[in-house]
């Protein structure tokens, strides 16, 4: 195992344990990345909705062809979530049953694409996570075309290879790897933080009230006031 990826499972464990303790830990490690790095709404469940925390191993596809997903698997290592950048095309599926059982005989986790996928009734038997834009029955080819562990973009955001991919409830967000320890600190902070402004609420504060509202209102207006007087 190399050092970026021994590096990268350390932190699988204590951002699932986040998930595990927490509600949330997506919108949290956004916010602390600067309100950024969830993927769009389009990248829905396609099987099942799971909580979990993993290493991605990225692909690009080429046109229709599914090989680089393909070769994806086939090098993935246990606990890896596959993440496709297939250009937003949905007129035929980059994953589907047999890749879905290749993809549990390997340890991989989930696959994630901005494409469609097919077999859904069978995945779902199955219960491996699919995360994509939607399904189509068509198959794409097998010319050899694509490629691995590159940049890619998939859901609007860019992912690279032993970034991290966290999902629960509210979607996917994807923390870069040399952004690891940082986001990891602040999300846990956050999500302690969290947890106290909740109990706040549920004893009959709210938001308004404790971020007073009221002053940042009128702050905003009397600068845009003195800025037309001006």
């Amino acid at each position: 195992m190399d050092k970026s990826r021994e590096t990268a499972m350390e932190y699988v464990k204590k951002f699932q344990e986040l998930i595990d303790n927490f509600d949330s830990v997506t919108c949290a490690a956004c916010d602390c990345m600067g309100r950024i790095n969830g993927m769009n709404s389009n990248i829905r469940p396609e099987s099942r909705p799971v909580r979990m925390a993993g290493c991605a191993l990225t692909a690009k596809t080429v046109g229709g062809d599914i090989s680089a997903v393909i070769y994806a698997i086939e090098n993935a290592q246990k606990g890896d979530i596959i993440v496709v950048d297939s250009h937003r095309y949905i007129n035929s599926a980059y994953w589907g049953e047999n890749l879905c059982l290749s993809a549990i005989n390997k340890g991989v986790s989930a696959a994630v694409m901005d494409g469609a996928c097919r077999d859904i009734e069978e995945i779902r038997k199955l219960g491996f996570p699919i995360y994509s834009i939607g399904t189509c029955c068509n198959v794409g080819q097998i010319s050899g075309y694509g490629s691995i562990k590159g940049p890619i973009t998939c859901g609007g955001v860019q992912v690279n290879t032993y970034d991290f991919i966290l999902i629960d409830g509210n979607g996917i967000a994807v923390v870069p790897y040399e952004n690891l320890e940082t986001v990891y600190e602040k999300t846990k902070k956050m999500m302690d933080t969290e947890t106290n402004v909740s109990d706040k609420l549920k004893a009959g504060e709210t938001i308004g009230h404790l971020i007073d509202i009221e002053k940042l209102m009128k702050s905003t207006f009397n600068y845009q006031e003195r800025a037309l007087e001006e």
